[in-house]
C-alpha cells in the first residue's frame, strides 16, 4: 500500500509538471481571445486527446466504478451514454466550425431566427451548467483525496480546485488541451495496469460471481447489469449522461477551436471509440473492489462506494504502480475540471459579462487578464455548488438529468429544424424544460414520483421540452431573414448584444 505522504509528494510534483507544460505550450499564444480559444487551429490529435481525457474523467472513472461496485456491469452504462453523445455531437454539430462561433449562445441565436433573447438565456444556462460539471469533478477528486489522505471534505475540495485551477490560469486553453493529452496517456497506462491485476486480486471471476450471489444480487452480472438496475434505470442514466455531455459547453468548444469541421468530427469519432472500449473497465474494477472489500470487511468502502477506485489503487498494485494509478485517478478529475473551467470562463467573458456592460465585450488588449479573473470566478462559484454535492453518479443522474434536457433538446431541434424553429419556441422550451428540472430538484413529492416511474428526471424532462418546442414552432412564424443575414447578426453581436 502506498504511503499517503508519498502520494502527496508525487501529486505535488505532478501538478508542478502540468504547470510547466501548460506554460511552455501556451507561451506567446495566449494574447486576447486566444487565451480562451488557443488560436482556433487545433489538430485532430489534440482534439481527440482533450475529448478522451475529459470522457475518462470523474463520471467515467470514479463515478462509474462506484456504479460497478453497486451494480456490476451496470457500471458500463454511463460510458455507453457518453459514447452515444460523442457520436451525435460529431454527426450533428461538427459542421458548426464553419460558422466561427465561440460559444453555444451564438449557436442558439443562429438556430432561433437571430434572437438575442435566446442568446442571452442560453448564455446564462450554459454558465450554470458549467458550475454543475466543475462541481462534479471537484466532488469526485475530493472523495479520492479523502480516502487516500484522510483530508477533511472541505479541504480536499479546495485542493482539487487549486490543482487544476493553477495551470488553467497560467496557460489558458492551450494549457488545457496539451495537459489533457498527457493526462490521457497517464490515465490509459494506469487503468491498464490495474485491469490486469483486478480480477486475479479478487480471487478470480468465480469469486466475483459468488460475492454478488451471496449479496442477493446475481443480476449485477447480467448484460449491462440490467438484472440489478432494471431497464428503466439504465435508460434513464444513458439519457441523462448523453444529454449531459451533449449540453456540455466544453465539447462545443472543441468544435469551435478545431482547425476545421472535418478535424472536429474525426476527433469526436475517435474519442467515441475510446470511450466505448473504456466503458467496460470501470465495471471490472468496481466488481473486483466489491469482492475484495466484502472479503476483507472494508466497511469504509462498503459504506461509500465512491472510495472503490482509491481502494483498488492502494490494495491491488505494488507501491510504484499504485502511485501511478492514484495519480491517474486524480488526472481523471483534473482533465474534466480544467476543460470545464476554461469553457466556463469563455462563457463568462463572451456571454455573461456583456449583459452587465451595455452589451459590449472587453477589447482584445484587456481580454487575457480579464479571462484569468473569469477562471477564478468560475472556479469559486463551482466550488460553492460542490458543497451541496454528494455521490458522483447520483449528482450526474439527478442534477444533470434535471437541468440539461431543457437546453439540449431545444438546441438539437434547432439544429435539425433550423429553417423553421422560432424565437418563441426556443425561449418557451428552454424556460419550461429548466423550470421542470428545478421543480424536480426542489419538490420532494415530484422527485419521488419521477424516480419511481422513470428512475430520474431525464426522460420526462426531455419529452416535455421536445413537445413544447415543436408545438410552439408550429404556432408561430419566423422573421423571414435569410441564413446569411442571421449569421451576420450573430457575429456582429459579439460587440453589441
Amino acid at each position: 500500500m502506498t504511503n499517503p505522504v508519498v502520494f502527496i509528494v508525487g501529486f505535488i510534483a505532478y501538478i508542478i509538471l502540468m504547470i510547466v507544460i501548460g506554460y511552455l505550450t501556451s507561451r506567446g499564444k495566449t494574447e486576447g481571445t486566444d487565451y480562451l480559444t488557443g488560436g482556433r487551429s487545433l489538430n485532430v490529435l489534440l482534439i481527440f486527446g482533450t475529448i478522451g481525457a475529459t470522457m475518462i474523467g470523474t463520471g467515467s472513472s470514479m463515478g462509474a466504478i462506484s456504479n460497478g461496485f453497486r451494480s456490476g456491469w451496470g457500471g458500463s452504462t454511463y460510458g455507453l451514454g457518453c459514447c452515444l453523445a460523442l457520436v451525435l455531437i460529431g454527426v450533428l454539430f461538427s459542421k458548426l466550425r464553419d460558422y466561427n462561433f465561440i460559444t453555444m449562445s451564438e449557436e442558439a441565436q443562429f438556430y432561433f431566427d437571430g434572437s438575442t433573447a435566446v442568446r442571452k438565456l442560453t448564455g446564462v444556462l450554459t454558465y450554470v451548467a458549467e458550475w454543475i460539471f466543475i462541481a462534479s469533478s471537484i466532488n469526485g477528486g475530493a472523495k479520492y483525496l479523502q480516502f487516500l489522505t484522510g483530508m477533511d471534505t472541505l479541504v480536499s475540495k479546495i485542493v482539487c480546485v487549486l490543482a487544476f485551477g493553477v495551470y488553467v490560469y497560467v496557460g489558458g486553453y492551450l494549457a488545457v488541451v496539451w495537459t489533457d493529452l498527457i493526462q490521457l496517456g497517464i490515465l490509459l497506462v494506469g487503468f491498464c495496469a490495474i485491469i490486469v491485476k483486478a480480477i486475479p486480486a479478487a480471487g478470480g471471476w468465480t469469486a466475483i460471481e459468488a460475492a454478488y450471489t451471496a449479496a442477493g444480487d446475481p443480476g449485477a452480472l447480467s448484460f449491462y447489469g440490467l438484472g440489478s438496475t432494471g431497464i428503466m434505470a439504465a435508460i434513464s442514466l444513458i439519457i441523462a449522461s448523453a444529454l449531459g455531455e451533449m449540453g456540455a459547453p466544453t465539447f462545443r468548444t472543441r468544435i469551435y477551436t478545431a482547425k476545421n469541421s472535418k478535424t472536429a468530427r474525426n476527433g469526436f469519432f475517435f474519442a467515441a471509440v475510446l470511450t466505448l472500449a473504456f466503458s467496460l473497465v470501470p465495471s471490472i474494477i468496481g466488481m473486483s473492489a466489491y469482492t475484495m472489500a466484502t472479503a476483507s470487511n472494508a466497511t469504509n468502502v462498503l459504506a461509500n462506494p465512491d472510495f472503490a477506485f482509491a481502494y483498488m489503487a492502494t490494495n491491488v498494485l505494488a507501491p510504484a504502480l499504485g502511485l501511478l494509478l492514484m495519480i491517474a485517478g486524480l488526472s481523471a478529475t483534473l482533465s474534466s475540471g480544467d476543460s470545464d473551467a476554461i469553457a466556463g470562463a469563455t462563457i463568462l467573458m463572451e456571454d455573461i459579462y456583456p449583459l452587465f456592460n451595455g452589451g459590449k465585450r472587453l477589447p482584445e488588449e484587456k481580454m487575457k487578464n480579464a479571462s484569468r479573473i473569469a477562471v477564478i470566478v468560475t472556479l469559486l462559484l463551482s466550488f460553492l455548488v460542490s458543497l451541496k454535492a454528494d455521490g458522483v453518479m447520483a449528482f450526474i443522474n439527478n442534477v444533470l438529468g434535471a437541468m440539461m434536457p431543457g437546453m439540449v433538446l431545444t438546441l438539437i431541434i434547432g439544429r435539425l429544424w433550423s429553417k423553421r424553429v422560432t424565437k418563441a419556441a426556443g425561449l418557451c422550451s428552454m424556460i419550461d424544460g429548466t423550470l421542470f428540472g428545478l421543480a424536480y430538484l426542489l419538490i420532494p413529492s415530484l422527485s419521488a414520483l419521477l424516480d419511481r416511474v422513470f428512475s430520474g428526471p431525464a426522460i420526462p424532462c426531455a419529452i416535455l421540452t421536445s413537445v413544447i418546442c415543436v408545438a410552439v414552432t408550429l404556432c408561430t412564424k419566423r422573421s423571414g431573414a435569410s441564413e446569411e443575414e442571421i449569421l451576420t447578426k450573430v457575429l456582429e453581436g459579439r460587440t453589441d448584444l
